[in-house]
């Protein structure tokens, strides 16, 4: 694996990061509304960098989150190369011939190459300025690198986790590892569903194919995705997606106070 030797590298009194992860569908918004639900119980104010860069067109700088102690993030971002990424990279694109919505222009590799750059970038300008030496500080983040050693190798069987782990912005994510990974557990038939029966949030991307999902349950849980989290020091937590909205809600509340029992004590 190359070395990159400018990684930023965590230390013992940056704040948390928390990323959510799981197939498309398994009830993510719900994780991290309970994410953010338990820490406002617990004194934490939130900017929300998701709202305000589908808005502005941009990542927001440091100095406009320093008054806040939490931030909502998440990956792809919503402008710059994570803008790209979403309406070209991974969307579905039309056979003008078949007239079906079924080209995929970019490889695997390439797809991989971009999330890496959208990675870096928000690592550097928002996530690792507002941790540093702040450990009253928590973000809760919408997927990271743990997607990316998922979805992409599904997509190519010839990329390793270790040439994955390669590219600039997964290398600097397991340097700056996150303090905990919930990855979400929920049955691909459940998650299709939901996904059909959404009415706003409709990301048609190249993904959203059942067989597609089926592997990913696998892969997600496979040494491949969450061995250089286990490596780097995270907790890895799992939530079962199948509950009922409530139910998962408390049952995200009481993996927090488990892994996290010294933030924010109330």
């Amino acid at each position: 694996m190359l070395k990159y030797l400018n990684m930023i590298h965590r230390q013992p009194n940056d704040g948390l990061h928390v990323i959510i992860e799981g197939i498309d569908g398994s009830g993510k918004s719900t994780v991290l509304n309970a994410c953010r639900a338990w820490a406002e119980e617990r004194g934490i104010s939130f900017f929300d960098a998701v709202e305000f860069s589908t808005r502005e067109g941009r990542l927001p700088t440091v100095d406009e989150v320093e008054s806040v102690t939490g931030l909502m993030t998440a990956e792809p971002t919503f402008c710059w190369t994570g803008r790209a990424i979403r309406e070209e990279m991974i969307a579905k694109h039309v056979d003008v011939v078949r007239g079906t919505w079924d080209v995929i222009r970019y490889s695997g590799w390439e797809t991989a190459h971009g999330f890496s750059v959208d990675r870096l970038v928000q690592f550097r300008r928002v996530i690792i300025p507002f941790l540093q030496n702040h450990s009253d500080r928590i973000i809760f983040q919408d997927r990271s690198l743990a997607s990316t050693l998922a979805y992409q190798p599904l997509q190519d069987e010839s990329l390793t986790t270790e040439k994955l782990l390669s590219l600039p912005g997964n290398a600097q994510t397991i340097a700056f590892a996150p303090t905990l990974l919930i990855l979400i557990r929920t049955e691909a038939a459940a998650a299709m569903a939901r996904l059909s029966g959404r009415t706003e949030k409709q990301d048609e991307h190249i993904f959203e194919v059942e067989d597609f999902q089926q592997r990913l349950v696998k892969r997600f849980l496979s040494d491949d995705v969450l061995g250089p989290f286990k490596q780097a020091g995270t907790l890895i937590a799992e939530v079962d997606g199948n509950q009922s909205i409530e139910a998962v809600g408390e049952s995200v509340k009481a993996l927090l106070s488990q892994n996290l029992p010294n933030f924010a004590r109330i």
